[in-house]
């Protein structure tokens, strides 16, 4: 990517401030998933309902395609994102594109 973005320290700032914004509610999203995937005393003693809870679990925080999964890497392209913003704009292209592409690849998965 030979192009670069140039922001004021102002924008960037406002930027990486938005993106804080951005992480705070998904560690409060990462949370909640795993806060609703600990079912250790649900289910009861039913062979079925474990079965039941166990697939739920997976699906939400058992796997790489889990909800957990993709929120832990959204998380981590939007902490990058903020640091280049902090640091000015610099490398936002790349992370912006890593942005993208999570999305598109967890877009793909809900189609699924």
């Amino acid at each position: 990517m030979g192009k670069s973005l140039r922001l004021s320290p102002e924008a960037a700032q406002q930027c990486a401030d938005a993106m804080q914004e951005l992480i705070d509610g998904l560690d409060a999203q990462i949370a909640m998933v795993y806060r609703l995937t600990d079912l250790s005393d649900a289910g009861g003693s039913l062979e079925s309902a474990q079965q039941l809870m166990r697939g739920f679990v997976e699906k939400a925080r058992g796997r790489p395609d889990s909800v957990y999964e993709r929120l832990q890497q959204f998380r981590e392209v939007a902490v990058r994102m903020r640091d280049n913003f902090a640091a000015g704009g610099v490398g936002f292209a790349e992370a912006e594109q890593e942005f993208a592409d999570v999305l598109g690849h967890i877009g793909k998965g809900l189609e699924a």
